[in-house]
């Protein structure tokens, strides 16, 4: 199965106005791709609606697939995805221990996760 990042007809829209409208698109693993356009397009915003962390201001809709797993109907910290902005972001659902543990490989049993979000 390829692990590439696949969105199905994602749209996303604010107050009646659409600004992402359906779009669809593979992105194959190991590929470098850029979102462009201007300011308040919804880049920002598609980017959210990938991890999870879209305002509930927003709708959006469509799929989400990555190696051909959905991951628009998983909670932002099970999709193991994020992304880097210029500013901050904290999954805001979730404690500072939360925040931090979400860092760690998914194997890392239970009683070392706590220590090392207490070591942190």
């Amino acid at each position: 199965m390829s692990e590439a990042l696949e969105l199905r007809s994602v749209w996303i829209a604010l107050g009646g106005r659409l600004l992402i409208a359906p779009l669809s698109l593979v992105v194959p693993a190991g590929t470098v791709a850029t979102i462009m356009g201007p300011s308040g397009c919804g880049k920002s915003s598609l980017l959210s609606h990938l991890c999870g962390t879209l305002d509930r201001a927003f709708r959006a809709g469509g799929e989400v697939l990555l190696g051909g797993r959905r991951l628009d109907t998983l909670a932002p910290e099970e999709r193991r995805l994020g992304i880097l902005f210029q500013d901050d972001l904290l999954f805001p659902h979730l404690s500072v221990g939360g925040n931090l543990a979400f860092g760690l490989p998914p194997g890392v049993p239970r009683a070392e996760r706590r220590r090392r979000v207490e070591a942190a």
